[in-house]
């Protein structure tokens, strides 16, 4: 999934993935999510992906593990 927070608002918005959803746009999105705080959406209870995370991601788009993928 998918979360969006709004920064006039600071409202949070759940979104699941699609299976005709770009793997690499939704990975591209996973990756820039580690360089930010991760502090608000802790506070609201949302337990976010973290890098440690990555195995789990690839599996999920692509259905084997990242050392599978690069090599």
């Amino acid at each position: 999934m998918l979360v969006h927070i709004c920064t006039d608002c600071n409202s949070v918005s759940i979104n699941r993935i699609a299976a005709d959803d770009n793997p690499e746009s939704v990975l591209a999105v996973y990756h820039s999510y580690l360089d930010v705080s991760h502090h608000f959406v802790d506070e609201q209870g949302i337990t976010m992906l973290r890098a440690e995370d990555m195995d789990a991601v690839y599996t999920q788009l692509y259905g084997q593990t990242v050392e599978t993928a690069i090599s």
